[in-house]
């Protein structure tokens, strides 16, 4: 395996996590909910038939495909070489030509400044050590008058809940970094000096097993079962509802949906 030159240690982390979970990612099916959180997203985005528009942390392209119908062009941009070998695979398939994907790093995205007139990210600021990094990369490249549009889950505004919470779901994921509370996530967007347009939340319930299905790692899944059922009957949210129903062990994240606009260069 070949890795960019100077890539951050961490940087490397994630990029084997992900590389060893795209096989599980590319046979995944999305549940009902899961297409229309991508639907909003899309909608959020109004992308336009002239336009091009970028997939940050794109993975095996979920989002790119989604969008390439409204779209003049979509890149798709990944530090995953596994993920992005799945997303060509699927472009080759489904003969779809305005998709590319390239290999780079969210923090040094390997674009000019201006170049899109949207930029998308799902489900990725919270592998981010620094978000805020990404999310000024994200303003550079996008054209005065662009849209940006960040869907991501959170955490919760309580400080010990947050911090449960992200643990919980950095023993699942080690490239998990840390889920923003929806205020700071608006924030961050707003210090990239884009002005936020829209911005609300929806949750997501989910059984442990859906959960945990792309980690593929019985040693991992196994211990923090064990842990989050122990959490569910003392009572203990962790910022995810955690519940036992039925003999099964359920959680719910919060999905933040935001779009910001870029006014001035």
């Amino acid at each position: 395996m070949l890795y960019p030159k100077g890539m951050d240690p961490r940087d490397l982390l994630v990029q084997e996590e992900f590389d060893r979970q795209a096989e599980r990612w590319f046979r995944r099916e999305l549940s009902a909910q899961e297409r229309a959180m991508l639907e909003q997203l899309v909608q959020l985005a109004q992308i336009r038939p002239n336009d091009r528009v970028l997939d940050v942390a794109c993975g095996t392209g979920l989002v790119s495909f989604v969008c390439a119908p409204c779209a003049r062009e979509v890149v798709g941009v990944d530090i995953s070489p596994g993920m992005l070998a799945k997303a060509r695979a699927l472009r080759h398939a489904r003969e779809v030509r305005n998709v590319h994907f390239v290999l780079g790093e969210a923090e040094h995205l390997p674009f000019k400044d201006g170049e899109f007139d949207v930029v998308v990210c799902r489900l990725a600021i919270h592998h981010f050590v620094q978000p805020e990094r990404e999310i000024r990369e994200m303003a550079r490249v996008l054209k005065v008058g662009g849209r940006l549009v960040i869907s991501d889950t959170i955490s919760s505004e309580d400080e010990r809940e947050a911090r449960l919470h992200n643990a919980l779901e950095r023993l699942r994921d080690p490239s998990h970094a840390r889920m923003l509370s929806p205020t700071e996530l608006t924030r961050l967007v707003e210090r990239a000096g884009l002005r936020v347009s829209e911005a609300y939340t929806q949750t997501r319930d989910r059984t442990y097993d859906e959960w945990i299905e792309v980690i593929n790692d019985p040693i991992r899944t196994e211990n923090l079962k064990i842990v989050m059922e122990e959490l569910a009957r003392a009572g203990v949210s962790a910022g995810l509802k955690l519940r036992i129903e039925n003999e099964q062990l359920w959680l719910t994240h919060t999905v933040a949906f935001v779009k910001a606009l870029k006014d001035h260069s």
